[in-house]
């Protein structure tokens, strides 16, 4: 493994174990804002606000994370049927031709929105909603630079283990 593929492993697995902090979060967040609703009767705009932005910090940024683990939908036709060689060329092409381009369009098709956004510090458009909109929406290229960091590192492991197979 080099110290690029190394670097870029870590920091997923850094992201991931703060996921595991969001979740543990949101779901003590859920539970106060049932409890709140259903026991006295309040509810806050802003607690149901933050709840959805950790669900969607959740799920963004655990998209790389899978993504490294392979835990991620993927069609296995193809790779199962062939040669170990064969699956990693299938995998070194699927890499460079869908997840690479699909992680700069990301990339791309969000930032102006994004830096937009933080121009405005765009905010809720609930009253007594979060202010953090902005922030929010950063997520969106944050995600797909996580994703072509781990496409990197993936493409990194595919070569290694076809230069190690000749």
């Amino acid at each position: 493994m080099n110290k690029i593929q190394k670097m870029i492993d870590n920091i997923t697995e850094s992201i991931a174990n703060f996921l595991s902090y969001v979740l543990f979060l949101m779901v003590i967040l859920i539970v106060i804002s049932i409890l709140f609703r259903f026991i006295f009767n309040i509810s806050d705009i802003a607690i149901q606000e933050l709840i959805m932005y950790l669900h969607a910090v959740l799920f963004m940024f655990g998209i790389s994370y899978a993504y490294k683990e392979d835990s991620h939908v993927k069609i296995d036709i193809l790779s199962n049927n062939i040669s170990a060689k064969n699956s990693q060329i299938l995998s070194i092409i699927g890499v460079i031709f869908f997840v690479m381009p699909f992680a700069i369009f990301l990339i791309y098709i969000s930032a102006d929105m994004t830096m937009r956004s933080w121009l405005i510090l765009e905010g809720s458009s609930e009253a007594g909603g979060l202010n953090l909109v902005f922030v929010l929406k950063t997520v969106i290229p944050l995600t797909g630079i996580l994703i072509l960091l781990q496409a990197i590192s993936k493409l990194l492991k595919n070569i290694e283990y076809l230069k190690n197979e000749c």
